[in-house]
Parts: C-alpha cells; structure tokens; sequence
C-alpha cells in the first residue's frame, strides 16, 4: 500500500516518521526545539503541572488492586459508563 503512494507523498511520511523519532521519549521535545543554534529558544517550554481525571481513576483503581494477585497480564482499562 505504501508503494502504491506517489513519491512526494512517501517522501512525506518518510520525513514525518523522522521527525516524530527524534523526540525525546521522556518529555516529547525535540532537542532543536531547546537550541538557539537551529532555531530553537533555550527557554521553549514551560513546565506545569496537570491533571487528568481519567489517569487519576485508573491510578486509583490499580493500587487498590495490586495486592490482589489478579495473575500476569493484568490491567486496568477505562471503560465508559453505560
């Protein structure tokens, strides 16, 4: 399918996929990004702090579990209500 593509367009998707493995996997920037050298600003991001009801759920639900020995491979997932 891919080779089914035009050039231009694999070009593309070539470059995108690049682009996306150069971000580091701890916070998701670009070390460019951070570099006056290449454009960037040493100063590029703010940190803050967030919170996401669902990942706060999950957490939850997950210590209340883990000492139940529920087996390998065991996972909490969200599921909507309904």
């Amino acid at each position: 399918m891919f080779l089914a593509w035009s050039k231009d367009d694999r070009d593309k998707a070539i470059w995108q996929y690049a682009r996306e493995q150069s971000r580091c996997r701890g916070c998701g920037t670009r070390s460019d990004e951070w570099s006056p050298d290449a454009g960037g600003d040493r100063n590029a991001y703010l940190a803050v702090v967030d919170r996401c009801r669902g990942c706060e759920v999950k957490q939850a639900e997950q210590d209340r579990i883990k000492d139940k020995r529920l087996g390998f491979g065991a996972f909490v997932r969200l599921r909507r209500r309904g």
